[in-house]
């Protein structure tokens, strides 16, 4: 069919040409972005500091210990006069010495021992990080907990960003007497899309899946994240409590904070956080 100059209705070809060279550009940005994501995956993730550069203000014990599969470990035991225990998995980056003061803070708001412990290849932690080899970590930080003569029902996990996928990992198979997750995600596949605005989950090893493992905690789950937390979007964490089970409570903080959101909460909130973690048992 003819226009009524004659002229055919086919796309000229500078816009065919346009098209041709934007689908070029569109395949080799993808084989790019596949090809860094496969190379650099470990270094996306993990970013420990091997130097500590600083100790909480409270007073703490330097603590050796091994993980699940014997490799080496380091963290701080902050006393307390209560007998609950409360083992903290800090973020994907730093080490424990950059938390000392969520030490303080929770070792004094909470007045529970806390057990601060570094990742392997993080601080004074040997080896290299992996997911599995996280995972090998906090059951090394629960196994150790459980040596100085706590019970299941007396130990408590804090999991801070990627900390907070570790602990629901844990969480999901031990007792324990309560879990605070502060930035969690649902899956490494969906903090990827948020960054790189493209699936990338068959491309992607690493899981730290915590969307397939929520509902087989039983105990109670208190979620705290920012409204415009500037790395995981507070909709990630809103998706993984919808698929919590009770009992559950979801704390938002109206506030541009990553990691250390639970200090922002405010007394009356705090208040309630303890309520909820201690009279739910």
């Amino acid at each position: 069919m003819e226009s009524p100059s004659g002229s055919s209705l086919r796309p000229p070809r500078l816009v065919l040409r346009i098209l041709a060279s934007l689908g070029r550009v569109v395949v080799v940005t993808s084989v790019v972005l596949v090809l860094y994501v496969t190379l650099f995956e470990h270094r996306l993730i993990y970013y420990p500091d091997r130097e500590l550069s600083g100790s909480p203000g409270n007073d703490f014990e330097d603590v050796r210990f091994t993980a699940d599969d014997g490799t080496p470990l380091h963290g701080w035991f902050m006393p307390a006069g209560r007998n609950e225990v409360l083992i903290v998995s800090h973020g994907n980056a730093g080490n424990i010495s950059h938390r000392g003061s969520m030490g303080d803070f929770l070792n004094d708001e909470f007045g529970v021992n806390v057990f601060m412990y570094d990742y392997r290849g993080y601080g004074r932690s040997d080896g290299e990080p992996s997911e599995e080899g996280t995972y090998s970590d906090i059951r090394g930080a629960y196994a150790y907990i459980r040596s100085r003569g706590y019970q299941p029902s007396d130990i408590y996990l804090m999991g801070q960003s990627l900390g907070s996928a570790i602990a629901v990992d844990l969480a999901a198979e031990e007792e324990l007497g309560g879990i605070v997750l502060e930035a969690p995600f649902t899956n490494v596949a969906a903090i990827a899309r948020q960054v790189f605005h493209v699936p990338l989950d068959w491309v992607i090893r690493t899981r730290y899946d915590s969307l397939s493992k929520i509902d087989r905690i039983l105990a109670p789950v208190a979620f705290i994240h920012a409204t415009d937390d500037p790395v995981i979007p507070v909709e990630l964490g809103r998706e993984l409590f919808e698929a919590a089970r009770q009992p559950k409570i979801f704390f938002e903080i109206q506030a541009e904070i990553h990691e250390g959101a639970i200090m922002a909460l405010g007394l009356e909130r705090l208040q309630e956080l303890r309520d909820f973690l201690f009279d739910e048992r």
